[in-house]
């Protein structure tokens, strides 16, 4: 009777190893297959491409491509006066591509190199303003900015977190100086000194008896089940469903109207400010546009808040004499397409961010404009 008992207490267990293995195989990945939350909704009716002139990169994203850029700048011509281009993935996404569509910053880029100038173009999904004063600090050592294009996207006021890939400028000295005494730049440091601090402990916690033992579970698991080796894309899938079910859940879709979330959004203005007053200390021009968005619909965004936010943005411009465009309503509707489903119901949305070949040709055309009159 007392080993039936313990048998019995047993069958739970076995239940749920049961279970937790058949969700593991329901959730793994693609061996090949890369999670990217920032690619998450983009769905099949848009491609990422990014800008390339007669073989040479002009548009690259973070540290990890920074130097195809450089090399490529400096094998054209490291004289020219450099035209940068910040922005998210409206940069480097065209719905519905055709064939010999390209992206806007190579289009920029070809036209402005005829007049002498060389356009790069440096972009993130969501980025926000505090990454763009990040970026913008660190490039300032690498080549001659003579004109800034800073995009201000209300969905992005919304977003506050430094990516890895930009966090690591922060160990560069000479960009550290730079940012070290203004508003972003000190919180920056103390945000990602925290959590290195917190790392550091951890790290010198290492190499207990508990944590040899735990490595070496790790390896022998990893030898005999190969779900073992997968289990941090295999939290990235897991997490992005439990994403698409609380859309689900509460119905939100890419047409919901997004509010915005006050903490992020002082901050993304007070990074704006930063950007303009680097510019200025520096005497660099500086083109601050409201981005195409889809206007054919009812826009997701509060009207209130949309209107309060181009209005702030457009005194702080004034404030610092800077160039000031809303290129909100170039685009028409028909340029604009779909994308990936943000919720479990597998259904295209309509996509406010990204726009086709056509669209992107209008917003290359239309900021060769604003840099010629400014340069003129």
């Amino acid at each position: 009777m007392k080993n039936y008992n313990l048998y019995q207490n047993k069958i739970p267990i076995f239940i749920g190893i049961i279970i937790g293995i058949l969700l593991l195989n329901f959730f793994l990945p693609d061996k090949n297959l890369e999670i990217n939350f920032e690619e998450l909704a983009l769905g099949e009716d848009n491609k990422k491409l990014k800008g390339v002139v007669d073989g040479k990169t002009i548009h690259c994203s973070d540290l990890r491509d920074l130097e195809s850029c450089t090399e490529s700048y400096k094998n054209n011509n490291d004289k020219m006066p450099v035209i940068l281009w910040l922005g998210n993935s409206q940069l480097q996404v065209i719905n519905q591509p055709k064939p010999d569509d390209e992206v806007s910053s190579s289009q920029l880029h070809r036209k402005l190199k005829k007049f002498g100038m060389y356009t790069l173009t440096f972009s993130q999904p969501n980025a926000n303003l505090q990454e763009h004063y990040l970026m913008f600090a660190h490039l300032l050592n690498q080549f001659p900015i003579e004109t800034l294009i800073l995009p201000l996207v209300f969905d992005d006021m919304r977003e506050e977190i430094l990516r890895p890939n930009l966090k690591n400028i922060l160990e560069d000295l000479e960009t550290f100086e730079i940012i070290k005494k203004t508003f972003t730049g000190k919180n920056l440091i103390s945000v990602t000194s925290k959590k290195n601090t917190a790392g550091s402990q951890l790290k010198n916690e290492k190499n207990t008896y508990q944590d040899q033992w735990e490595n070496y579970l790790n390896r022998e698991l990893a030898q005999i089940w190969p779900l073992w080796n997968d289990r941090d894309n295999l939290r990235s899938k897991f997490l992005g469903s439990l994403y698409l079910l609380r859309n689900s859940i509460l119905n939100i879709n890419a047409t919901t109207t997004r509010r915005m979330i006050k903490g992020p959004y002082i901050k993304n203005l007070k990074a704006y400010e930063d950007i303009l007053n680097l510019a200025d200390i520096n005497k660099i021009n500086v083109i601050v546009y409201i981005p195409p968005l889809r206007n054919d619909v009812k826009i997701p965004y509060d009207l209130d808040e949309y209107k309060y936010f181009k209005k702030k943005t457009k005194n702080i411009a004034d404030k610092y004499d800077v160039n000031f465009v809303s290129l909100e309503n170039i685009i028409p509707g028909e340029f604009w397409g779909y994308k990936g489903s943000t919720n479990l119901k597998n259904k295209n949305e309509l996509d406010f961010m990204h726009f086709k070949g056509s669209g992107h040709r209008i917003l290359a055309e239309k900021l060769f404009f604003e840099v010629r009159k400014i340069l003129e």
